[in-house]
């Protein structure tokens, strides 16, 4: 996922299991939430869910500034981390008492729109999707089969490498590096180790652990960049590995070199946004809601904001986006009054709202950006990427999570296994394993095709 507040807390489970608990059924824990049920239209009351905590202030602004509107609807907003959220709307929802509102991503949207348990958008929510607040490619992404579903709300990935200004200097590196060789050599000259050779700032903070999906997200920054991908669509339809093959053991490669041969990271130390906001990792790959982290825990760091490097020169710039939505429950009472609550919330000043209280970066492109960027400079590349940038998405097929979960366990494994360090033919066989069992898993799903 996009975002996991640092760290993924659960493993993921099997929602199409989940999906088909009795009515009653549910995880422990959520039915003690409180939970939206149907009123009367002279008093409705609204529940919001959402599994990103630094977003519950946004969403209680948005809900206070719309009920000074429209006192006679109430509103309640709940958050917890994105693995729990994920978990507690895989039991609720199918069993009628979920929240009226919900925001989330196609690895669980996929499979709610496969059991219904979310509607086709209505004409009038479809004409306002596409009525020019989202680009052609945004509102694809909410299309299946000619039906829209959702709305967009926030850009759950743009990943962008974050830097360090003051230890660049220090180090004597006048830019941030443009290709993986140049990120390489910079962070052996910013990377800090003790007198007893333990490692005290990383050069780079990669996604070496943790648990799900999101530790195969980030590999894919990489992997793309070595000119491969986790699966691939055969000219048939159906769906095969993508990194059995030069490109994807090279990106194997690349990060085994990082912790086992050039020691620009290792597992031991803090990692991810808090490593950075606290100055113990020279740079990082990651969202721009790492730009409100920073706000919060280290307003005086000096930092700076730049594309992700191309594998070499002559590569393409690449981006993983990952559209982030919000949806009605399909089971709510309250639809009507709930559909009118998210077109408010996705307007263009709820939106800029958005960004500026959450880091995460609207999905809009009629957003003027003109007061953040001059407040807040980092943003820059986030909301104007390079024109060259060449984009890709997470495909949206029920076992994706699943697919990246499993790659995930075999990555952690991988990345600090000393019979991989210098052993092409060790690594080549572990990327064989890793590709066999996405393979399995396709072919699980009756997606799986090789021409």
């Amino acid at each position: 996922m996009a975002k996991e507040n640092g760290n993924e807390t659960a493993a993921s489970i099997d929602r199409r299991t989940v999906l088909k608990l009795a009515a009653g059924a549910g995880l422990a824990g959520a039915g003690a939430l409180n939970l939206a049920r149907p009123a009367r239209a002279a008093d409705t009351t609204l529940a919001i869910w959402t599994g990103f905590p630094e977003c519950q202030p946004f969403y209680q602004a948005v809900a206070d500034a719309y009920t000074k509107l429209h006192p006679e609807v109430k509103i309640t907003v709940f958050s917890t981390t994105l693995r729990e959220m994920e978990q507690k709307l895989s039991a609720a929802v199918p069993t009628g008492t979920g929240p009226d509102i919900y925001d989330i991503g196609t690895n669980i949207t996929v499979n709610f729109i496969e059991s219904g348990l979310i509607d086709a958008n209505s004409a009038d929510i479809d004409k306002y999707l596409r009525g020019g607040g989202w680009n052609k490619f945004v509102v694809d992404f909410f299309t299946i089969n000619g039906k829209s579903y959702g709305l967009p709300i926030w850009e759950g990935s743009k990943a962008s490498m974050f830097y360090n200004k003051t230890m660049f200097k220090e180090a004597g590196i006048a830019e941030p590096p443009a290709t993986m060789p140049e990120l390489v050599a910079a962070a052996q000259k910013l990377v800090k180790f003790d007198a007893s050779g333990k490692m005290t700032r990383s050069g780079i903070s990669l996604r070496l652990s943790g648990q799900g999906s999101g530790i195969a997200e980030k590999f894919r920054y990489i992997l793309t960049g070595a000119g491969a991908d986790t699966i691939v669509q055969a000219p048939s339809g159906k769906y095969h590995n993508g990194y059995d093959n030069d490109g994807g053991r090279a990106a194997v490669q690349w990060v085994v070199d990082a912790v086992q041969k050039h020691k620009i990271d290792d597992p031991k130390v803090q990692h991810d946004a808090a490593a950075f906001a606290a100055g113990n990792t020279a740079m990082l790959f990651r969202e721009a809601w790492v730009i409100g982290e920073i706000q919060e825990k280290n307003p005086k760091l000096d930092y700076g904001v730049a594309p992700i490097p191309k594998w070499t020169a002559s590569s393409p710039h690449k981006m993983l986006l990952q559209p982030w939505g919000v949806y009605v429950n399909g089971k709510s009472g309250n639809k009507p009054a709930a559909w009118e609550f998210v077109k408010f919330l996705t307007n263009p000043e709820n939106s800029l709202r958005l960004t500026t209280m959450t880091g995460w970066v609207s999905e809009r492109q009629d957003v003027d950006w003109k007061p953040l960027l001059e407040k807040i400079p980092q943003f820059g590349v986030f909301v104007s990427p390079p024109k060259d940038m060449t984009y890709y998405v997470e495909p949206i097929l029920s076992p994706w999570d699943e697919i990246e979960s499993k790659l995930a366990d075999k990555l952690v494994a991988a990345y600090v296994d000393p019979s991989l360090n210098g052993n092409p033919a060790n690594l080549a066989a572990a990327v064989k394993a890793m590709a066999a069992e996405t393979d399995k898993l396709l072919k699980e799903a009756g997606l799986y095709g090789a021409s």
